[in-house]
């Protein structure tokens, strides 16, 4: 007899970004009741009752782990390899499990390439994120004001610089980006000129709000509270200025107009992330803001990819396997 599993969502207990939090939220539109969830980075550990799983987002932290519990039932939708971890996620046992679960939906091109060039069926489906619903968060369309600015070109420094208590392993960790400070120092300040120039030139409200938090300050519901907070800021703003995909793909979803800055994203690592994206949200160096009209910026290119991510996640919630 067949049987209808319950559909857990994947969590992230030790991730300090808050795009992670988000994407769990816009799974989570889609499930009622108490909600089962699996830590990313163990899912080849999970021993519990057989349950589906939406597997969705960047993996991985630890591809030793990999691939899930054959407890796990998956659906790949919205799906990036990091390219540093490509070899063990497409080892031989990998690419058996991906092909045994295909077609795989992936969030960028470069998943879908490397999917493909290893005989796997896949697909473009977008990101999770384009689905978040203002009715769903229980969002009102209240009066949009200002410009809300999120973490901006914070990828050209290097990483101990943005850290509150830099430690000397940190700094040893980083050596090869501080020997590339003194020229991304020159980048980093020229990026920022050309934003404040642009912001001035606006006439409106600035705020600024950071994607990434302390998680050993912060609890996993603390995280997940602060990654609401950040959607209802997103939703009531004129105007998203970001280097995050998190932030700039809600944006859309939430039919905020939405910029995002590539300065300092030119390796393979954030390269990756964005083939594709470009359908969704402008994509520019910030020596191009002074052409972008914020009247012009179209809203409405992701609503297909949104109803196709629906109807598959609704059909394997629904499915009795």
């Amino acid at each position: 007899m067949k049987q209808n599993y319950k559909t857990a969502v994947i969590s992230y207990p030790n991730s300090n970004n808050l795009g992670d939090y988000i994407q769990k939220i816009a799974v989570k539109q889609f499930l009622k009741g108490n909600i089962t969830e699996i830590d990313r980075d163990n899912l080849k550990n999970y021993f519990g009752e057989k349950i589906k799983l939406i597997i969705n987002g960047w993996f991985m932290e630890k591809p030793n782990n990999w691939p899930p519990s054959e407890n796990i039932i998956p659906l790949f939708i919205s799906f990036h390899i990091n390219p540093i971890i490509k070899s063990d996620i497409l080892n031989k046992k990998g690419v058996e499990y991906l092909k045994q679960h295909e077609p795989i939906g992936c969030r960028d091109l470069y998943t879908k390439l490397i999917l493909e060039k290893k005989g796997i069926r896949a697909y473009f489906s977008g990101c999770l994120t384009l689905t978040l619903d203002r009715k769903k968060l229980k969002i009102k369309n209240n009066f949009k004001k200002g410009i809300l600015v999120i973490n901006l070109i914070d990828r050209i420094l290097p990483k101990f610089l943005l850290l509150k208590n830099p430690s000397i392993r940190n700094l040893f960790k980083d050596s090869i980006q501080l020997i590339k400070y003194p020229y991304k120092k020159i980048i980093y300040v020229i990026s920022k000129r050309r934003i404040k120039k642009f912001l001035d030139n606006q006439k409106k409200e600035i705020k600024f709000l950071s994607q990434i938090i302390d998680a050993n300050d912060t609890s996993v519901i603390k995280r997940e509270k602060l990654a609401y907070e950040q959607l209802y800021a997103i939703a009531n703003s004129e105007l998203v200025l970001t280097s995050r995909i998190h932030s700039a793909l809600p944006s859309v979803a939430l039919e905020v107009p939405t910029i995002f800055i590539s300065d300092g994203l030119d390796h393979i690592n954030q390269k990756s992330r964005l083939g594709g994206l470009d359908k969704f949200f402008n994509i520019i160096k910030s020596k191009e803001l002074n052409k972008i009209s914020i009247e012009k910026i179209k809203l409405n290119n992701h609503k297909t990819f949104v109803e196709k991510m629906k109807t598959k996640i609704t059909n394997f919630i629904n499915y009795k396997q």
